[in-house]
C-alpha cells in the first residue's frame, strides 16, 4: 500500500502524483476537478486495459447511484485537459459498447528506483460513433442526459406524474400536523421549551423503479423547503441529508450527526394506478414515534385531491402556524406537474456541475413562470456556473435576475434574500446586502444561513463584536452552518484558539489555508508554511490557496518569485470580493512589495471591506505601517466604518 501511495506516473509531457493530488504538464500544475483526477488515476493505473463503464462508475461512486452521463462528463473533461499526444492521438480511447482505455505508454516512478513501463498498446482505430462520443463536452453530455429523461417523461406524463404536487403537499401537511400535535400535547411538549431542529430524510422506494427512483430525495427536499416557512422549526438543509439517500439510516445516528431532536422519515410505493406514501415523526431522545400516517392516492382522482389538499393547507395550517406563514405556503403550491417534475429532476445531477440543473430548471420556468422555488434554485445554479464553470458576468447577472423574479413572486420565501445578499456583499454592495439579510431574518428569524452571512456583513463594516455574536447564534441554530466557510471575525479579533476550534470539519483547501493564516498571525511560521503548501497541493485553482502560495514564498525568503507569482494571479484571476483583495494585500506586504500592498488594500476598502479593527491589529501589515499611504488608507476606512456604525447600530 505504501508503494502505491508513493508511486507517480509519467506519460508524454505529463506527470501524475497521486499522493499530492497533482497533474503536471512539463512541471506546471494542470487544474482538474477531484472526480476527474480520480478517473484519470484509475485509467492510468490500468493503462492498456479496457475498463468497463460499470467498473468505473462502481469504483468512482461506490456509495451512490449515478447516471452514465456522470462518467461521460469526467472523460470529456480529461480529454479537454490533456489534449492530444505529439502524434495526434488521444490519451483516452473509447471502446464501443465496453468502456475506456488509457492508450499510451505509462511509466511508473518511485523513490529514486528504476522506472517501470506499465503497458504499451498501439492505438486502435476508432469508429465514427466512437469519435462522436469523444468530442462531446459537458453541455452536450448534459443535453443528452436531459433528452433521455424528457422522452420517457413525455410518454408517461399523462398517466404517471399528475400526483407529484399532491404527494409533496400531503407529506408537508403530515409534517406540519405532527408538529401541531407536538405543540398541543397535554404532557411535556418537545417543542415547548425552545425551537426544535428537525431533519427530513429521503423517502425510501419500497419497490424500486427507474421511473420513480428520483422521488425519494427530491420529495424530501421539497418538504424541507416548505417547512422552511414555519418560524417555530429549524429544518436542516437538503445538502445535509443527501448522504442518507441510498439506504436506511439509524435515526439516533442521524440525530447525533446533524444535531437535531426530531427525524421525519418515510417511504413510498407505486402499485398499478395508486401511490402510497407513509411517514412518521420520531422524537429521538425519547425513542418515540410522535406521529405517523399513510396517504393512499388514486391516479385518476389526483387533481381533485390536490385541490382539496390546497384548501386544507390554507384553512388547517392557520391553527398550527401563523396565518401569514400559511398564506406563504399557499403561494408556493406547484401548479404545473410537468414543470414541477423538471424542478425535481434538477437535483439529480453531478455535485458542483451546473449545466444539467440549468437545463432542467429553464424547462421548468418556461412551463410555469410563477413557481418561485424554481426561480430561486435557477439563481443558485446560474451563480454557481458563473463562479466555478466559466459562466462569467453574463450568468451572474442571469442569477440575480432569477433571484429577483423569485423575490417578486414570493418575498417571504426562505433563503432568497440570503442568496441575494451574499452576491451583493461579494460585489462590494455592502449596504444592500446587509439590508437584504436583515429582511430575511425579519421573515425567518431562525434561518442559520442568514445569521451566518450577517456575520460577514458586520465584519466588512468593522463591527467585530456584533459579527461574532451573529456567528455564534448561527452555530447554535445549526452547528454545521459553516461547512463551507470560516468565522473570520475570531481571527481578526485575535481570538486564535477560538478560530481554530470553529474551523469547519474536513481537510478542504480553504480550511487548510485559513489554519495556516491563523498560525501566521500567531507567528508560528513553520506550521503556517506547511499548511499553505498543503492547501495549494489540495487545490491549486482555489484563490485562497494561491494567496497562501504567495505567503509561502515570503516565508521561504523568495520575495521575487512570490511577487511574480501574485502578479500572475492578479492578471489571470482578479478578485472582486473585498476581503479577498485584502488577503492579496497581506501577501504583497509579507513579500515586501509595499506599493502593491497599499494599492490592493485601498481596493479592498473601495470594495467596502473597511474593518478598521482588523487593520489596526493585523501583524501582516507591519512592513507598510511606516508608508505615507498607510495613514491615508486608514483615514478613509475609519470614515466609512463610522458611517456604517451610525447607519446600522
Amino acid at each position: 500500500m505504501s508503494q502505491q501511495t508513493q508511486a507517480c506516473y509519467e506519460f508524454g509531457a505529463y506527470r501524475l502524483e497521486p499522493s499530492e493530488r497533482l497533474l503536471l504538464r512539463s512541471g506546471q500544475p494542470i487544474a482538474i476537478a477531484p472526480k476527474a483526477f480520480e478517473t484519470l488515476l484509475l485509467l492510468v493505473q490500468n493503462s492498456g486495459h479496457v475498463l468497463s463503464k460499470a467498473t468505473l462508475m462502481k469504483t468512482l461512486w461506490p456509495d451512490s447511484f449515478v447516471e452514465e452521463n456522470n462518467l461521460t462528463q469526467q472523460i470529456s473533461q480529461l480529454r479537454r485537459a490533456l489534449g492530444e499526444t505529439a502524434n495526434g492521438d488521444t490519451y483516452i480511447q473509447t471502446v464501443p459498447r465496453l468502456g475506456y482505455r488509457f492508450a499510451i505508454p505509462v511509466r511508473e516512478t518511485g523513490d529514486g528506483e528504476g522506472d517501470i513501463i506499465l503497458q504499451h498498446r498501439t492505438r486502435l482505430q476508432i469508429t465514427l460513433n466512437e469519435q462522436h462520443e469523444e468530442e462531446i463536452g459537458p453541455e452536450e453530455a448534459s443535453a443528452r442526459n436531459m433528452r433521455s429523461i424528457i422522452v420517457p417523461m413525455r410518454a408517461t406524463f399523462a398517466r404517471s406524474w399528475r400526483w407529484l404536487p399532491a404527494v409533496v403537499l400531503g407529506v408537508v401537511i403530515v409534517a406540519a400536523a405532527a408538529y401541531w400535535v407536538a405543540l398541543h400535547r397535554g404532557r411535556n411538549s418537545f417543542l415547548s421549551k425552545s425551537t426544535r431542529a428537525v431533519a427530513i430524510l429521503p423517502l425510501r422506494d419500497l419497490k424500486p423503479d427507474a421511473e420513480t427512483q428520483f422521488l425519494g430525495f427530491s420529495l424530501a427536499d421539497a418538504i424541507i423547503q416548505r417547512l422552511g416557512y414555519v418560524s417555530g422549526i429549524v429544518v436542516r438543509p437538503a445538502s445535509y441529508v443527501a448522504k442518507y439517500r441510498d439506504g436506511e439510516a439509524d435515526p439516533r445516528q442521524v440525530a447525533r450527526e446533524l444535531d437535531v431532536q426530531s427525524i421525519l422519515t418515510g417511504n413510498y410505493l407505486k402499485e398499478g394506478d395508486r401511490l402510497r406514501v407513509s411517514a412518521e415523526l420520531i422524537e429521538v431522545a425519547r425513542n418515540e414515534v410522535v406521529w405517523r400516517d399513510t396517504f393512499d392516492l388514486p391516479y385518476d382522482r389526483l387533481l381533485t385531491v390536490q385541490d382539496r389538499v390546497a384548501e386544507n393547507v390554507a384553512r388547517g395550517l392557520q391553527l398550527r402556524i401563523l396565518p401569514q406563514e400559511a398564506a406563504q405556503l399557499q403561494k408556493t403550491v406547484p401548479r404545473n406537474p410537468l414543470a414541477y417534475e423538471y424542478y425535481l429532476r434538477s437535483q439529480t445531477g453531478i455535485p458542483n456541475d451546473y449545466v444539467f440543473p440549468i437545463q432542467m430548471l429553464e424547462r421548468s420556468v418556461s412551463l410555469d413562470s410563477n413557481y418561485a422555488p424554481a426561480w430561486m434554485q435557477l439563481g443558485v445554479v446560474y451563480l454557481g456556473y458563473a463562479r466555478w464553470q466559466g459562466g462569467g458576468p453574463v450568468f451572474r447577472e442571469k442569477g440575480m435576475a432569477a433571484f429577483g423574479r423569485a423575490n417578486q413572486l414570493d418575498p417571504g420565501m426562505p433563503m432568497v434574500h440570503t442568496w441575494i445578499a451574499v452576491d451583493m456583499i461579494e460585489r462590494g454592495k455592502l449596504d444592500e446586502g446587509l439590508r437584504a439579510l436583515r429582511e430575511e431574518l425579519r421573515i425567518n428569524p431562525n434561518e442559520a444561513e442568514a445569521h451566518w452571512w450577517l456575520t460577514e456583513a458586520y465584519l466588512y463594516g468593522g463591527m467585530l463584536d456584533e459579527s461574532i455574536a451573529e456567528g455564534e447564534q448561527a452555530l447554535q441554530l445549526d452547528p454545521r452552518v459553516n461547512a463551507g466557510s470560516t468565522l473570520n471575525s475570531y481571527l481578526h479579533a485575535g481570538r486564535y484558539d477560538k478560530f481554530l476550534a470553529t474551523l469547519p470539519p474536513g481537510e478542504g483547501a480553504r480550511t487548510v489555508f485559513y489554519r495556516g493564516l491563523c498560525y501566521l498571525y500567531m507567528k508560528d511560521s513553520s506550521r503556517a508554511a506547511a499548511e499553505f503548501e498543503r492547501a495549494y497541493q489540495l487545490d491549486p485553482t482555489l484563490l485562497h490557496a494561491k494567496y497562501g502560495r504567495g505567503m509561502l514564498y515570503a516565508l521561504q525568503h523568495q520575495p521575487a518569485e512570490g511577487i511574480r507569482f501574485l502578479q500572475k494571479v492578479e492578471k489571470e484571476t482578479p478578485a472582486e470580493d473585498g476581503e479577498m483583495l485584502y488577503k492579496m494585500a497581506q501577501a504583497y506586504a509579507l513579500l515586501g512589495d509595499a506599493p502593491s500592498a497599499l494599492r490592493l488594500w485601498r481596493s479592498a476598502i473601495d470594495h467596502n471591506f473597511y474593518c478598521t479593527a482588523c487593520f489596526g491589529r493585523d501583524p501582516l501589515l507591519a512592513s507598510i505601517r511606516s508608508q505615507p499611504d498607510y495613514s491615508a488608507n486608514m483615514k478613509i476606512a475609519e470614515e466609512r466604518h463610522e458611517n456604517f456604525r451610525r447607519e446600522y447600530f
